[in-house]
This record gives C-alpha cells, sequence and structure tokens, in this order.
C-alpha cells in the first residue's frame, strides 16, 4: 500500500474554523460556542488518549472508531483542520496500515493545544 500525501497542518497549534458552522451550531449564543469548544476539548482528550493507547498494540478498529469520533466531533462545531487529521487517521486505521499514525498524533495533540489556547482567549 502507498503511502498518503496528507500532511498535518503544521507544528504549531494552528486550527481553522468555520465560524460560519460554530455560529449556526451555537444557534448564535456566545457562552454555547464556549460550551462546545470545551466539550470537543474532552472528546479530544478522551480519544487520543485511547489512540495512543490502540495504536501502540495495532489496534486498528479502536483507532478507526477513535479517529471518526474525533472527525465527527470536529465537523459538528467546525474544526475543520481536526476534521482534516482524523478523517486521514481513520482512512489510515480502516486500511490497517498507519504509515505516519505517530505525526497524525501529534497533530492531534497540537489541534487539542490550538482549541485550548483559542478558547482560553476568545471565551476567558
Amino acid at each position: 500500500m502507498s503511502e498518503s500525501n496528507f500532511s498535518p497542518i503544521n507544528s504549531t497549534n494552528d486550527i481553522e474554523i468555520d465560524f460560519d458552522r460554530l455560529e449556526e451550531v451555537s444557534l448564535g449564543e456566545v457562552e454555547l460556542k464556549g460550551e462546545l469548544l470545551a466539550a470537543l476539548l474532552e472528546v479530544i482528550r478522551v480519544n487520543l488518549e485511547a489512540i495512543k493507547q490502540a495504536e501502540a498494540v495495532n489496534d486498528y478498529p479502536t483507532v478507526a472508531r477513535c479517529a471518526h469520533q474525533l472527525k465527527g466531533a470536529a465537523a459538528n462545531v467546525g474544526v475543520s483542520s481536526l476534521h482534516a487529521i482524523a478523517t486521514e487517521l481513520e482512512r489510515q486505521a480502516k486500511a490497517e496500515y498507519l504509515s505516519n499514525a505517530a505525526d497524525l498524533v501529534v497533530a492531534l495533540e497540537s489541534q487539542r493545544l490550538g482549541v485550548k489556547s483559542y478558547l482560553s482567549q476568545e471565551f476567558p
């Protein structure tokens, strides 16, 4: 199987947010935006921990399931950069070929830190 051309966003905490989507799901309520992003942080934390454990033992179904959950959560609130990374990790896990899983896990952690930073700056 050939390696993917996927490249994580970068090594910083840059996140890409679809603000129209976030506005839509929060019904324009500022407090709800913060709550949705805080909930996303918890989803990232839980699934990232599970992904790390599963990846270490080549538990592809668990990696795929957790990446799928991250993908959905990111799409729901419009964090497109996280969605892209989770989509690639899910694709690789389903193919049982985690060619750059370590890089993707680092990118997911970077996204977590980016969401956390954005949340603390915009919703103190």
